[in-house]
C-alpha cells in the first residue's frame, strides 16, 4: 500500500526523511546509511538512469505532486539533500501558481 503525504504539511527536514525513506526502501539501502549528503549516482547509492526515473515517479507518488522534465537534471539529484531542495522548490512554486 502506498501512503501519498500531504506536502503542504513537511517542512525541509521532514522531506529529506521521507526521500531517505524511499531511497532506502527502493533501492534496498539501510536507512542509517543515508544521510542529505549521501550521493545518487557516482558512489553513495550509484543509481543508473532508470533508477531514476523509478525514484521520481516514486516520490511523485509519496508526495502527490508531479516535476516538469525540466528538473530531472544531474545537479538535482546530485545528493538526497540537492533532491529534497528541489521537491520543497517545486512545491512552492505549484502552491503559488
Amino acid at each position: 500500500m502506498t501512503v501519498v503525504m500531504n506536502i503542504q504539511d513537511l517542512g525541509y527536514a521532514e522531506i529529506e526523511h521521507e526521500l531517505i525513506e524511499i531511497v532506502g526502501k527502493h533501492f534496498n539501502f539501510s536507512n542509517e546509511k543515508l544521510s542529505a549528503e549521501t550521493r545518487l549516482f557516482n558512489g553513495g547509492v550509484a543509481l543508473n538512469s532508470t533508477q531514476i526515473i523509478e525514484l521520481t515517479l516514486e516520490f511523485e507518488r509519496h508526495f502527490d505532486i508531479e516535476l516538469e522534465p525540466e528538473l530531472l537534471t544531474m545537479e538535482n539529484f546530485e545528493t538526497i539533500g540537492t533532491l529534497a531542495k528541489m521537491v520543497v522548490n517545486e512545491f512552492s512554486l505549484q502552491v503559488s501558481s
